[in-house]
């Protein structure tokens, strides 16, 4: 079975197309749309997972109200060894003692940032992959249990764009690509997300049309034109992508309440809190920033000249009790009411904070003009792609949840005439053309597959060590053990590595001296990682041809942290040899064996 995916920023959907019927999934009864779950997690102190409203409903029974109590804790010590100095210096972070679980959103807004590898829940830290695998992995088993069949095939969507960079934007896609693979799927291709929308009305018109799609979701506005209906299949004009979303809007009307929480214009000789503090509000998941020990501090020592001390007061019990996710959850209430309305109400009162604002959909459509004109730009920009004008468009269908603020369809009916807009299903209509690719066997399969392992294509193959001992291929994971005779397993990795290929070594090879020890074939060109013990220094000489790289990998070895530094070079397919791990001069019995793991080249 085949399925249509849309992973989104703010929700997600999935679909199955039969050729001759679409069912939508119902993914969360507890939902508004039972066919869309919100793409929110919240995962407590056992690591027990909650997708969707389940999620929302856990953090807000479990989390908000409740008071922060932050503690300063040890999470493992580095070893440093210098020219002239060597110690052991202590890691510690600041953590909410008081909190049972943390809430996760916007997880696939994420992928634009290049730096960002996952996040530590409590004594746990996840890659992103992991993080997407664990919203798929329910999507998967909640439509085969619906549908009866088994599927590990799936037509995943993607933005046109996740950064300007594109560099960027295909490490975002082979990041999706890993978590849809832990999630169970094998077969997966993408597809972009106005391209599912163009499927969608292609298969329900008979007349041949050019259509522009305006497909604006939680974090991007993707645009395409194309023409769509009739015998013949869809033909793609032009696409782009624009980094503007809902979750844009929701952070406008916050900015416009800071009045409410120590912002606000200078008077009589006092001012308002600083811009770096009053943009920790923009977003609910930076707001408890504001309620560590030091921020607290300076809040105290600002309290005096602000223009507005009760504000910040306000502030302190807004962060401090954790209220965040859900004022911005009445923020996002009354701009789905200012869709239908031209008047509502942000009703958010607790202790020591009162709003009470009346907004008109003229305030909103105010704060939201630079967002509306991007929108604007990212129009023409497509037209100009195309190499068409405004008249040459037949049709402009607008989906994604945020599409429906009345701004962007006047703004679409100015430039192409009201007469040509028209509006698919919001929330599913990316969803069900991803569905009818699916069926098709279509989509693009993605570069970074030959990366990765199948039983039918192994990178890695005739392993050996001259020791004899038992060594084995597998997917290097958190969570996996690293060795075949001890289990200590991994705590923390970068996430390019993430579902990589790797050698499980035997830690009693720790002393091996030689240099044909691990000896492994290549099914094609890969750059094979080595991660060796930190403390042993100075590297073995047949490691001189590896070139270092900065980020390190951790191990979990009964309870104490192990740090390893990767190095890396690049080898032909064929036969590959490795030295042993120490020197004959080298014995202690802490130092640990090092792994492998290859990352196909030329994919």
């Amino acid at each position: 079975m085949r399925l249509g995916i849309d992973f989104g920023t703010t929700n997600s959907s999935v679909a199955r197309y039969d050729g001759a019927r679409l069912d939508r999934i119902q993914l969360d009864p507890a939902n508004d749309n039972i066919h869309v779950l919100p793409s929110l997690l919240y995962i407590d102190r056992a690591q027990r997972a909650r997708v969707g409203t389940a999620a929302a409903a856990d953090y807000l029974a479990r989390e908000t109200g409740r008071p922060v109590k932050w503690e300063k804790r040890i999470v493992g010590e580095i070893d440093y060894d210098g020219a002239d100095m060597s110690y052991v210096q202590a890691v510690h972070v600041m953590v909410d003692a008081a909190a049972q679980g943390r809430l996760l959103q916007y997880v696939k807004t994420g992928l634009r940032d290049p730096s960002y590898e996952g996040t530590q829940v409590f004594d746990r830290f996840y890659t992103v992959d992991e993080l997407i695998a664990l919203i798929l992995r329910q999507m998967k088993n909640t439509a085969e249990d619906q549908l009866g069949e088994a599927s590990d095939a799936v037509v995943l969507g993607r933005p046109v764009q996740f950064s300007d960079d594109d560099a960027i934007t295909a490490r975002a896609e082979e990041i999706l690509f890993k978590g849809a693979r832990l999630a169970g799927f094998r077969d997966i291709r993408f597809e972009l997300e106005p391209i599912g929308a163009t499927f969608y009305y292609h298969a329900a018109t008979q007349k041949r049309a050019t259509a522009l799609i305006f497909d604006f979701g939680g974090g991007t506005l993707d645009l395409t034109i194309a023409r769509v209906g009739g015998a013949d299949a869809p033909e793609i004009l032009a696409t782009h992508g624009v980094l503007v979303g809902g979750d844009d809007l929701d952070r406008r009307v916050m900015q416009s309440l800071r009045k409410y929480f120590g912002g606000g214009a200078s008077a009589l000789g006092k001012r308002p809190l600083p811009d770096y503090i009053l943009e920790l509000l923009d977003n609910w998941q930076t707001m408890p920033i504001l309620s560590r020990p030091a921020y607290q501090q300076t809040l105290e020592e600002l309290r005096p000249e602000c223009v507005n001390p009760r504000g910040i007061d306000a502030l302190k019990t807004l962060v401090t009790h954790n209220l965040g996710f859900e004022l911005f959850r009445a923020i996002e209430k009354t701009k789905k009411q200012l869709s239908d309305q031209h008047l509502a109400e942000l009703n958010f009162e607790r202790e020591g904070i009162a709003i009470r604002e009346w907004l008109t959909r003229r305030d909103f459509e105010t704060l939201i003009r630079g967002e509306v004109e991007l929108a604007r730009a990212g129009v023409l920009e497509t037209l100009r792609r195309a190499v068409m004008k405004p008249q040459d468009v037949d049709v402009v269908l607008r989906t994604g949840g945020t599409s429906a603020v009345p701004l962007f369809a006047t703004m679409l009916a100015k430039i192409f005439g009201a007469e040509k807009i028209q509006e698919l299903d919001l929330l599913t209509s990316v969803v069900g053309g991803l569905a009818i690719v699916a069926h098709q066997e279509g989509g693009a399969i993605p570069a970074c597959r030959a990366r990765y392992a199948t039983p039918d294509a192994p990178i890695l193959a005739n392993i050996r060590a001259q020791s004899e001992r038992a060594y084995e291929a597998y997917d290097f994971r958190i969570g996996e053990r690293c060795y075949t005779d001890q289990r200590y397993t991994l705590t923390r990795l970068p996430v390019e590595l993430s579902g990589l290929p790797a050698i499980r070594a035997a830690q009693a090879d720790k002393h091996n001296p030689r240099a044909d020890f691990l000896q492994f074939d290549l099914t094609r060109p890969a750059r094979v990682f080595v991660a060796y013990d930190a403390r042993i220094k100075p590297l073995p000489a047949w490691l001189a041809q590896f070139t270092p790289h900065p980020k390190q990998i951790q191990i979990d070895q009964w309870g104490a942290a192990r740090y390893f530094q990767l190095l890396s070079r690049d080898f032909d397919a064929g036969r590959v040899q490795l030295g042993g791990n120490g020197e004959s001069n080298k014995a202690g019995s802490e130092w640990m064996n090092y792994f492998v793991i290859a990352q196909a080249v030329g994919a």
